[in-house]
Parts: structure tokens; C-alpha cells; sequence
């Protein structure tokens, strides 16, 4: 799951920065990226000020600082880094510069985020723009809710929302912790009986035929209420206390969203699984109301260990039910997804050909490509961004997205380029040590051969020479050692060969190098540009599906009424 924060910063913006991009959190800074702005705390802070200072300046709030923490061994750095760019993306919308830094430096993984107050736009303030002048808890509450949405589509368990104003009694709790709760009983129950019904009407019908006594008065405050007959539960248990899923709006939301799911997967609950059977009540166990296999009908022997067999049953099976009709939908839907691509790659044969033989005609059908371009067909000048992102050899929006972020990229070969040069350097140092010391060879030979008073007044004349040779040798003894040759020392030409290797495979990696400093250089001029329009359409998308939940809200809450 993921825990969001946000606080502001009223002072030392660049001190904050400082200390999320710490090398030791971040692993030498690898997992750090910015937008609008330098990745240092100077430059960043810096990058702040400029565009803040287009602002009204009537804030004393210079940042936000927010912190989505992640539990222990539920995403990698990268799957943390994705997670909080998005949420800058969807939460900022491109508006406001930040500062991104995941730290792993604890149990477990969270981001860092810390953006400018000022919009880089219209001068605005978030605080002003964003809350409408009240408290931050507007904020935080958006905030989550856009977390818990993409924590939801990348499979991360989110925090649910806790309920308000009803408390968990010790007792409950601790029944709860032996399987025993009957508010979980009848919770379990309710969802199965939801899973199988039409509309909010055959709900409580079937409440009904599933031993699930109900008081249903919309009129009054307490709208809804429950009690499992027969289960010794004596009160009526209020639906808000069950959860928000259970108030009679959430359950016929809910019914509504089920029956959306079945008609899109085009299949009913009965097609799949068998429909809930009616409970039998404990205190009525007549034989003839059995809907299971006939049994003898005044055997009482172990009736507490059939009850509890048959509740543990009830639960499973409920479970069972709703995971395999999810199961069951998912399967279907794959189905229909191969057939259509089997369809589509490999055509129907006319029935009187048995083995058909594929014509010059079909052999030579153009196949239909799909556009690498789509995803940005509908921005403006897109047809000229794009010549101009494959004349730098762009070929397509997933190769320019690569260059969203500062991730590793296959044909960026910086360090490994830097790691042959100065091998191929120290062993082209090492042989112009050698034909330094065999130009100076004669002079100390010449030395080395003299004695006494000749060699001393030879010494005082070459001293210069005698000791760069000395030097020479002794730096080619050093240095010479670890590129023996079968625990021999290799000769220049040995070391020379070895130099030419590394140099071909240098320049080799320096081709797709600079091929890739010049994509990268293209992509920067657009990366700006196509992300923000990326965020517009995906802005779109969201307040289109926020206008048709709410549409479906309306027409539950008519049918209610």
C-alpha cells in the first residue's frame, strides 16, 4: 500500500532539496529526476526562485514537500520512481516545477517530492489556485485520492478508507481474530447476495430468500438495516456500521457496476456458477426445507462441528464465487481477444477448400501497421515535430518517451566509453615510457660503463638524463606487471596490439553513442511539449470518467428513490 503526505516549506527551499538528493539515500543520486528545473539543491532552488518571482508574492509559502511511502518489498526503486512521476504528472498536471528522489535508505522504499508554489504559467500560487484559500487538508485529501488510483493500476494494495464515527469494540476485535465476528458473517453474505442480483430491489428480495432479515425505510435516518436470522444475532445491525460498502447508495452502486461488468463480458452470474442457495435457520431444521442431499432427519450428533463446517463453507465459497466469476470474465475476455486476432491473421478458408493455398494476391496484401506516432497525432505541429524527431533518428513515441526521465538508456555508453579510454590511456602511457627509456638507453649505458673520477664528472654532465631514465624504468616497473604474458613482461608490441583493441572497441561504442547524444538532444527539444500534452489528454480521460460516475450516481440515486 501507499502512504501520501504533503507539508509546506516557508524557508531554506534549497535545504530540503539538499537533503531528499542526498547520494547516500539515493544511491549516488541515481534515483533523482526533476521537471521544469535542475536536479541539484542550488540549481533547483535557484530554478524556484526565478519563477516565483513572476508571482504575486503574496505567499509565504515557497513549497510543498510530499512523501509517498511504499510497503517493504512491494515496488522496486524504478516501479517507485514511475509511481511518483505519475503522480506529480496527474497531481501538478504539468503546472508547477519539481523535484523528484526515491530513498531506500529504510525498510521501506518512498518518493520525495518537492514543488514550487508558483505556477509556471499564470504566476498563481498552488495554495490559492489549488485549495481556493482553505485549509491543506483539501489537498492532501486529492492527493490520495489520485495515489490510491495509480497505486491501483500498477497491482499495489491501497489504504481503505477508514470509517468514521464507529469504533471496533474489544470484543468484536478479538472475534474477528478467532473467525467469529457475525458483522463479518453478515458482511460476507450480503456481498455474495449483491453478486447475484439485478438491481437494489431483487437485492433485498434475495436478502430475504438468503436468511438476511432487513429493515429498509429511506424516509428515515437509519435507512438501512441488518440481521442474519437464525444465527443469534438478536439486534438489527445499522448498514453504516458494516462499512461504507453497505449504506443503500454503495450497494446499489455497486449492483450497477457488477451488472456493467457481466453485460461487457456478455455473460449472467447463473452461466458461470451456481446462484446462492437459501440458509436453512438453525432453529427450524425440518428435512423437508434440506436443499442439499437428503439426510437423516433426527440424527443430532455433532451439531456444533456441522454449524461451524458449514459457516467456514459458506465463507470459502463465497470467496471462491467472486474469484471465479472475475476469473471466469478475464478468461472469456482473452478468448474473444484471440479469436478476433486469429480472425484477423489467419482468414476463414472458403468451405470447398479444404487445405488452401495462399494466392500472389494474398501473399502480397499489405499488412496495416500500427501508427508509432498515435499517441501525439492530435497535438499541434505534430507532423512537424515528428520529422523532426526521426531526422534525429526518433523513430517512434516509446523511443521518445524514453527520454521522459533520467533512466539508464541501452545506447548511452558514457561509462563504459569512459572505462576503455583510460585503460587504452595507461597502456599508451606505458609504451611512451618505453621509447622514452630506449631513446635514453645509450647516455646511461655510456654511464653505467665508466668509473671512478669519469663517471662521476660523466654523472655531473647527464644528470638530467640519468635521472628521467631512472624515473622511466622505475614508473615501467610499476606499471608493467599486470599486462604479463604467460608471467612474462609483454613487449611493446604486445601492449601496442592490446591498445588497438580497446581503441576499435571505443570507437565502435562511440558510433551508437553519439547517435544517441544526438536522439537525446532531439528528444529534449519536445520532451517538455509532449508530456504536457500527454497529461492534457490523460486529464480528459479522467474528468470524462469522473462525469460518468457521477451520471451513474444520479440514476442510482432516482432509482432509490
Amino acid at each position: 500500500m501507499a502512504y501520501t503526505s504533503i507539508h509546506t516549506i516557508r524557508a531554506t527551499v534549497s535545504a530540503a532539496i539538499a537533503y531528499i538528493t542526498r547520494d547516500d539515500k539515493t544511491i549516488d543520486g541515481l534515483y533523482v529526476n526533476s521537471y521544469a528545473c535542475r536536479a541539484d539543491s542550488a540549481g533547483a532552488s535557484e530554478d524556484f526562485r526565478a519563477v516565483r518571482n513572476t508571482g504575486t508574492g503574496r505567499t509565504q509559502i515557497l513549497a510543498y514537500h510530499m512523501i509517498q511511502s511504499f510497503a517493504p518489498g512491494e515496488v522496486t526503486p524504478e516501479q517507485a520512481m514511475q509511481i511518483g512521476e505519475e503522480l506529480c504528472d496527474r497531481y501538478l498536471k504539468g503546472d508547477y516545477q519539481y523535484v523528484i528522489a526515491v530513498h531506500h535508505d529504510k525498510s521501506h522504499l518512498h518518493c520525495h517530492i518537492i514543488f514550487n508554489n508558483t505556477n509556471l504559467y499564470n504566476g498563481l500560487s498552488f495554495t490559492t489556485e489549488h485549495n481556493q484559500g482553505r485549509r491543506t487538508e483539501r489537498a492532501w485529501a486529492e492527493l490520495r485520492e489520485i495515489s490510491d488510483e495509480i497505486c491501483a493500476e500498477h497491482g499495489i494494495s491501497v489504504i481503505s478508507e477508514p470509517e468514521k464515527g464507529h469504533g471496533v469494540s474489544h470484543f468484536e476485535r478479538n472475534m474477528q481474530k478467532e473467525g467469529k465476528s457475525w458483522k463479518d458473517k453478515l458482511r460476507v453474505r450480503i456481498a455474495e447476495v449483491m453478486l447475484y442480483s439485478r438491481d437494489f430491489k431483487d437485492f433485498l428480495e434475495k436478502c430475504s430468500e438468503c436468511s438476511i432479515e432487513y429493515v429498509y425505510k429511506p424516509s428515515n435516518k437509519v435507512k438501512l438495516k441488518f440481521r442474519l436470522s437464525g444465527d443469534g444475532q438478536q439486534k438489527f445491525t445499522r448498514a453504516d456500521t458494516l462499512g461504507a460498502d453497505f449504506t443503500p447508495e454503495r450497494i446499489a452502486e455497486q449492483i450497477a457496476e457488477i451488472q456493467e461488468k457481466l453485460s461487457a463480458a456478455n455473460v449472467t452470474p447463473d452461466m458461470l456458477i451456481e446462484a446462492p442457495k437459501p440458509v436453512v435457520p438453525k432453529t427450524e431444521p425440518k428435512p423437508t426445507q434440506t436443499v442439499t442431499a437428503p439426510t437423516k432427519p433426527k440424527q443430532s450428533a455433532e451439531p456444533e462441528t456441522i454449524t461451524e463446517t458449514s459457516e467456514t463453507a459458506k465463507r470459502k465459497a463465497a470467496a471462491e464465487q467472486v474469484e471465479k466469476f472475475f476469473a471466469a470474465r478475464r478468461a472469456r475476455r482473452q478468448a474473444q481477444l484471440d479469436m478476433l486476432n486469429a480472425t484477423a491473421i489467419n482468414p476463414k478458408p472458403e468451405p470447398s477448400a479444404r487445405t488452401p493455398q495462399p494466392t500472389p494476391t494474398e501473399s502480397k496484401a499489405p499488412e496495416k501497421k500500427e501508427d508509432p506516432w498515435k499517441a501525439i497525432r492530435g497535438m499541434g505541429r505534430a507532423n512537424e515535430i515528428i520529422a523532426d524527431l526521426e531526422a534525429g533518428g526518433v523513430m517512434s513515441f516509446s523511443e521518445l518517451s524514453g527520454f521522459f526521465f533520467n533512466t539508464p538508456h541501452s545506447d548511452d555508453h558514457t561509462t563504459e566509453r569512459a572505462d576503455l579510454k583510460k585503460k587504452f590511456t595507461a597502456i599508451d602511457t606505458l609504451i611512451a615510457k618505453m621509447k622514452h627509456r630506449d631513446e635514453l638507453e645509450p647516455v646511461y649505458k655510456e654511464y653505467q660503463g665508466k668509473s671512478g673520477w669519469s663517471q662521476s664528472r660523466f654523472k655531473k654532465k647527464n644528470a638530467a638524463t640519468i635521472e628521467d631514465y631512472e624515473q622511466t624504468v622505475k614508473y615501467i616497473k610499476e606499471h608493467i606487471k599486470k599486462y604479463a604474458v604467460d608471467g612474462k613482461p609483454p613487449t611493446m608490441l604486445d601492449l601496442l596490439e592490446k591498445s588497438n583493441k580497446l581503441k576499435s572497441k571505443w570507437n565502435r561504442l562511440n558510433v551508437e553513442h553519439t547517435a544517441f547524444l544526438t536522439k537525446r538532444e532531439t528528444a529534449k527539444k519536445y520532451t517538455r511539449q509532449v508530456r504536457q500534452y500527454i497529461n492534457e489528454q490523460q486529464m480528459k480521460r479522467e474528468r470524462e470518467k469522473s462525469r460518468q460516475r457521477t451520471q451513474a450516481k444520479h440514476r442510482n440515486k432516482n432509482t432509490l428513490e
